[in-house]
C-alpha cells in the first residue's frame, strides 16, 4: 500500500445510496460540518471534543492533503448529503499492514437531526462496497466505543463482525478513556454474503 491512495483520483463522484450522496469534502463545507462536529452530543463517541470552526478548517485541509496520491497515510474524507444539504461526513482511511494486505478503516458521523433514519447504514454499506469494488482492499475495519450500540448495529448490518476489544483504548470526546470494539470484514466474506 506504500504508494498511497491508488484509485482515489479515478473514483466517480458523487457515490449515491438510496437517499444520500457522498462526495469529497471541500473548504466550503466548513459551516455545515461545524454545525454537528461542534456539538458535544455528537463528539462523545468520536475520540475528541467539540470542534471549533478553525478545527474544522484544519480537518478539511488535512483530509484534502491525505487524499493526494503518494501520501504515506492516505485518507478519503467525504461529506454525506441528503437533497443537497450536508448532514454528516464519512471517511476511508488506509492503514499500513506488515503483511502487504490493503486494509481500510471506515467511519461516519451524522448530524443528530439526520440520525435514527437508517442513513448511517446506507453510508456504511456504500463505504464497504467502495472499498472492495473500487479501491481493491482486502479487509475493511471499523472501531467503535463499547457504549455506542447504535454504531455497532450499523456495522453488523453491513456485514462487519466484532473481532476484538481494546481496553480503555481511546478517549471519547474529552471523557475518560473507553473500551473500543474492533469490527472487520474481508473481501471474501463480503463477496460470499452478497452471493447468498
Amino acid at each position: 500500500m506504500g504508494s498511497g491512495p491508488v484509485g482515489f483520483a479515478a473514483l466517480t463522484w458523487p457515490v449515491r445510496t438510496r437517499r444520500t450522496s457522498l462526495r469529497p469534502v471541500a473548504p466550503e463545507d466548513r459551516d455545515a460540518v461545524h454545525a454537528y462536529r461542534g456539538r458535544e452530543d455528537v463528539t462523545t463517541y468520536l475520540g475528541r471534543g467539540p470542534m471549533s470552526p478553525s478545527d474544522v478548517d484544519e480537518r478539511i485541509a488535512e483530509n484534502l492533503e491525505r487524499s493526494r496520491p503518494g501520501h504515506p497515510r492516505p485518507l478519503l474524507g467525504l461529506v454525506i448529503e441528503v437533497e443537497g444539504a450536508v448532514v454528516g461526513d464519512c471517511m476511508v482511511r488506509f492503514e499500513p499492514d506488515d503483511n502487504g494486505m490493503r486494509t481500510a478503516f471506515i467511519g461516519y458521523t451524522l448530524h443528530p437531526a439526520s440520525a435514527g433514519r437508517g442513513l448511517a447504514t446506507e453510508v456504511a454499506e456504500a463505504l464497504v462496497r467502495l472499498c472492495f469494488t473500487e479501491l481493491g482492499v482486502a479487509m475493511v475495519q471499523a472501531d467503535v466505543f463499547v457504549p455506542n450500540v447504535a454504531s455497532q448495529r450499523v456495522l453488523e448490518k453491513v456485514g462487519l463482525r466484532r473481532i476484538g476489544v481494546t481496553t480503555a483504548g481511546s478517549e471519547g470526546g474529552g471523557h475518560p478513556r473507553m473500551d473500543d470494539y474492533l469490527y472487520a470484514v474481508t473481501a471474501a466474506e463480503w463477496a460470499a454474503s452478497r452471493s447468498s
